[in-house]
């Protein structure tokens, strides 16, 4: 079947056979290449005049480029904000004094002994209750407190530099 469309194909070509042009066609458009080489060497030296008449009547001072590079360096420094708001470490510290208080004062005690001290009876609130807390409390607790330190040596890096 490819060999009867390649068959049809040639013979379709052998009956068209090639192109015949008039004597004068490499004439014609060797004329017409000229002209435009012509048209276009017309405009070119118009172009050039034009720009060559028409210079800039202003002309930068000396000093511009100084003056605009000084400028550009004294522009001032764009001031230090937090990364963290204060109204958020507020928040963060009354969710951790909430986490001690539930602890303390909701979770029941496995101790059984009554001490008489208020600092005693503290403590052997934390001892009992700490058991009970989930595992996230005291990660939360500590990575909250990693962001705090390093924020507060990254502020102090950046305030000591400038």
């Amino acid at each position: 079947m490819e060999d009867e469309k390649e068959d049809r194909f040639r013979r379709l070509i052998q009956k068209a056979g090639p192109e015949k042009t008039g004597a004068d066609f490499t004439r014609a458009i060797m004329k017409r290449v000229q002209a435009e080489s012509e048209r276009d060497s017309a405009t070119e030296a118009a172009l050039i005049q034009l720009f060559g008449s028409h210079t800039l009547v202003e002309k930068p001072s000396v000093d511009f480029s100084r003056r605009v590079m000084n400028q550009i360096t004294v522009s001032q420094p764009k001031p230090l904000e937090p990364i963290i708001r204060p109204s958020v470490w507020y928040s963060i510290a009354a969710s951790v004094l909430f986490i001690v208080l539930f602890c303390i004062l909701l979770l029941p005690s496995n101790s059984t002994e009554h001490q008489s001290s208020g600092l005693d009876r503290f403590l052997s609130g934390f001892e009992g209750t700490l058991d009970a807390l989930p595992v996230s409390y005291p990660l939360t607790i500590v990575a909250l407190s990693v962001l705090m330190v390093s924020d507060y040596f990254l502020r102090r890096k950046l305030t000591i530099n400038y």
